[in-house]
């Protein structure tokens, strides 16, 4: 199965507006077999990218906030996905600060090759979006 490393997420607050650019990266490596797959069958796999607000305690599970995006992985390597979206899609706590993280996931295409990689989270970001 692919696997996952290095998420990132950043947050950068557009001056002026009431939006913010939302960046997250993401590195993919195949093994040989899965390369294989891909050269000699076509096999593709789906990376997608979502936004979390974490929560713990009284507040309840984390909260999915947005999907950024999803791209065809055919090859190793790293992945950037951009969003710009309103601050309030940002907030995910009642009072004070929030704290946001990105959420990567990556499975096959193929229904008969059902590969999926583990998930993966960047660090989570903290800000009064």
């Amino acid at each position: 199965m692919p696997s996952l490393s290095q998420p990132s997420l950043r947050v950068t607050l557009i001056s002026g507006t009431s939006q913010a650019k939302v960046d997250a990266t993401v590195r993919v490596n195949l093994d040989n077999f899965e390369e294989n797959l891909v050269k000699n069958l076509g096999l593709k796999f789906k990376l997608g990218c979502r936004v979390w607000g974490e929560d713990s305690g009284f507040n309840g599970a984390d909260d999915s906030l947005f999907s950024i995006s999803s791209k065809t992985v055919t090859a190793d390597g790293v992945y950037t996905f951009n969003r710009i979206v309103s601050r309030d899609s940002l907030d995910e706590d009642w009072v004070g600060n929030d704290e946001v993280y990105a959420r990567f996931s990556c499975q096959s295409t193929t229904p008969g090759f059902p590969l999926a990689a583990s998930p993966v989270r960047s660090a989570a970001i903290s800000g009064d979006f």
